[in-house]
């Protein structure tokens, strides 16, 4: 086991200081919520018929835990774009919401100006770039953070401001609905056991290594289940796949027979905060797999509320994933294979 409390070598794996965005990672959710409510949305922003996300990468994390957190409370058909291109269909009735942490991201600025020629109500999350300037000059409504409480600078650790920001801005704009009492309950409860959080990831690390996470989730925390897998890709540099209850009940059930050699560790998001049907299928679920012979880590944040399950779980997730990375001696802020595909991608 790697020495974690040896903060010189780990600085010399890490030394954009991801460990220290990570331990950030509640304060960021907070300081999001707090700065979002400053923003003035006018209430017209909630007369619309759809609404269109853009985003790619870590970006779009706010979209996949906002979808998940409503579910089926969810008063607008609400689509992901990772792409250049809005939908044909997107009009003045439409909501585009254009995420980028850098403000660079070219598939988003397009999306900007096609929004803006479609006469689309916008709104905006962003740390600055080119996105910050389009909103200025165009008046929309944007939350641009500084991103301070992310030293290391990296999109994917700056969750924090993605995900609370946009809960904060539908929110703001009457698009969404959430129990503030609740929501800052959460993050509360989240401060004081964040400590909890981070050892019971470090005692549970070595279980991942040289396996292959394949992370299993249902309706409120779904939108972890992507993080998750998404962590483990470009954090922790391990290949990890995810699938969803019920979906995954129709077809991976009989996946799970061959090759009997294999390294799967399945990670199951529980959550006594579950539908009374999911939480039988999440039951036998486990009982399916442990019956093909494989093995399954059980992570449930035990959160009061559908709030606290999922900022518990993030924060798990980072952890782990960190933690993970560092154990194969990898920087877990760079992502040199990313980098080299969009080099070649000038070319």
């Amino acid at each position: 086991m790697k020495d974690f409390s040896n903060l010189e070598a780990i600085k010399k794996i890490d030394p954009q200081n991801t460990f220290e965005s990570t331990n950030l990672l509640a304060k960021q959710c907070e300081t999001a919520w707090q700065e979002v409510s400053t923003i003035e949305i006018s209430q017209e922003y909630s007369d619309i018929d759809n609404i269109v996300c853009c985003g790619m990468g870590a970006s779009i994390y706010g979209a996949l835990v906002t979808k998940a957190l409503a579910g089926s409370d969810l008063k607008y058909p609400f689509e992901l774009v990772s792409d250049y291109h809005l939908p044909e269909y997107a009009n003045s009735k439409t909501l585009v919401i254009l995420t980028s942490y850098s403000g660079t991201t070219e598939e988003v600025l397009s999306c900007a100006e096609e929004a803006k020629e479609k006469n689309c109500k916008i709104l905006i999350l962003t740390k600055g770039g080119q996105l910050a300037d389009f909103g200025k000059e165009n008046k929309i409504p944007s939350y641009v953070f500084s991103g301070e409480l992310n030293p290391a600078g990296v999109p994917r650790l700056g969750n924090g401001y993605s995900v609370l920001g946009l809960l904060g801005l539908l929110f703001k704009a009457g698009i969404i609905d959430v129990d503030e009492n609740l929501l800052k309950d959460a993050l509360n409860n989240v401060f004081k056991d964040q400590e909890k959080i981070r050892n019971s990831a470090l005692e549970t690390v070595e279980t991942f290594e040289n396996k292959i996470p394949i992370v299993l989730a249902a309706e409120h925390l779904s939108g972890n289940a992507q993080i998750l897998r998404n962590q483990f890709n470009e954090t922790s540099k391990t290949f990890s796949a995810l699938y969803l209850i019920p979906d995954l009940n129709h077809h991976l059930m009989e996946g799970l027979q061959f090759p009997k050699e294999n390294n799967l560790y399945f990670i199951l998001l529980d959550s006594d905060n579950y539908s009374e049907k999911i939480k039988k299928r999440v039951l036998l679920t486990r009982d399916v797999i442990l019956k093909n012979g494989h093995k399954v880590f059980d992570y449930n944040p035990k959160g009061k509320n559908k709030y606290e399950d999922f900022l518990k779980t993030m924060i798990f997730g980072s952890y782990i994933t960190l933690y993970l990375g560092l154990i194969y001696d990898q920087n877990p802020a760079v992502n040199p294979w990313v980098d080299y595909f969009k080099e070649e991608l000038k070319k």
